[in-house]
């Protein structure tokens, strides 16, 4: 996808008019025409502006690859990182993706019987879990839910979240962020 199309794509996705671009950048009608239709370049205020409105990175707008490239991740693949070690025990983090463009970050955690992923966090963003295996307490802010295989739950990651695993055996929930947290 090449400049101009990427503005003109991000815009149609938040079903903006040019006018309404326009209102939220400080950018004028003409001139994001003409960046649209590639009669123009900008400057690095002007695409800081539009990756602002979009709440994209700025990186996002100049990539100009003529088409995403797939990059799938096989059973058993994956960037994994081991945390909140207790003994011999570690909850794994299996990252299914590290493409930089990616707008946002899919995971495999797993957590062993009984264990807590530690302190209340928060990040940037939005984020899903859906239980695979086991039952989890989830905590968000005040409130705590207890959720098992199949159950899902969507949240705003700026509130503080964690998880604690109630199950006798391991634990394991697919999660993921936008933006990427990592």
């Amino acid at each position: 996808m090449h400049f101009g199309e990427t503005i003109k794509c991000h815009r149609k996705e938040n079903g903006w008019t040019l006018k309404e671009l326009s209102e939220r950048c400080g950018l004028s009608v003409a001139q994001l025409s003409k960046l649209e239709n590639e009669k123009s370049s900008a400057s690095i205020d002007s695409l800081r502006k539009l990756a602002n409105v979009f709440r994209i990175p700025l990186s996002s707008i100049t990539l100009t690859e003529s088409e995403q490239k797939l990059s799938p991740v096989l059973d058993g693949e994956g960037f994994i990182v081991r945390w909140c070690r207790r003994g011999d025990d570690n909850v794994t983090v299996r990252y299914l993706t590290l493409n930089r463009e990616a707008r946002m970050q899919p995971m495999i955690v797993t957590i062993p019987a009984g264990m807590d992923t530690g302190a209340s966090k928060s990040h940037p963003g939005d984020e899903f879990f859906y239980v695979l295996d086991g039952r989890v307490r989830f905590f968000y802010g005040d409130e705590a839910f207890v959720v098992k295989r199949g159950d899902f739950i969507y949240y705003n990651g700026l509130f503080q979240h964690h998880w604690q695993n109630m199950s006798d055996s391991e634990a394991r929930i697919m999660t993921c962020n936008d933006p990427p947290v990592m």
